[in-house]
């Protein structure tokens, strides 16, 4: 299937989805993650969800592993809608945050973070294919984003779906993933 294609199966099949899955679905996420080794990661950027999309909710993970690993900083995003690009930001509970025209929450301003920091890349999706090429929304921030952190900076992407057999329009700027967590599995596309 197309990337048109799957964004409006899966994003169907996302917001059908009753408030007792998706908190099962983040649980279990959640879950893989802490199995993670997160020890030497000094820097993860992560993705604050959008409720109304009812993206996987990353808000506990991030407390859970500020409060185990206090030396790892946890880093998000506001977006520039105007050349699709994102300028990232520490995290902290006292950074202030509002919602953008998508019903993405974002910080105004704070200590800002380049790309090449970057140990962990948390990636929101839709669905992923067996190869580790990934449906977001279509605007193209994330492959923007990655096509400028380190090569060993690892992208972990963080579906409620299995991957698919096959993306058939993946795009040269496309940027795999390096892993996948869903509720049911974590999948590692580097080790095959």
């Amino acid at each position: 299937m197309t990337k048109a294609e799957l964004r409006k199966h899966y994003r169907a099949i996302r917001s059908s989805l009753t408030e007792q899955e998706t908190n099962r679905f983040n649980e279990q996420i959640i879950s893989h993650l802490l199995a993670f080794s997160w020890e030497d990661v000094r820097y993860v950027h992560c993705f604050l969800p959008i409720g109304r999309h009812k993206e996987p909710d990353m808000w506990a993970f991030m407390d859970i592993v500020q409060e185990r690993f206090p030396n790892l900083q946890m880093v998000v995003s506001r977006s520039n809608v105007i050349d699709f690009s994102m300028v990232h930001y520490l995290f902290s509970r006292s950074l202030i945050l509002t919602e953008n025209e998508w019903g993405i929450v974002e910080p105004l301003d704070g200590e800002r973070v380049v790309e090449s920091l970057l140990d962990v890349v948390l990636v929101p999706l839709l669905v992923a294919d067996d190869r580790g090429n990934r449906v977001g929304y279509g605007k193209g921030f994330y492959d923007r984003f990655l096509a400028r952190c380190r090569p060993d900076c690892v992208k972990i992407g963080i579906s409620f779906f299995e991957p698919v057999e096959l993306i058939t329009d993946v795009d040269t700027l496309d940027i795999p993933l390096d892993k996948l967590v869903t509720p049911l599995s974590v999948f590692d596309f580097k080790a095959s």
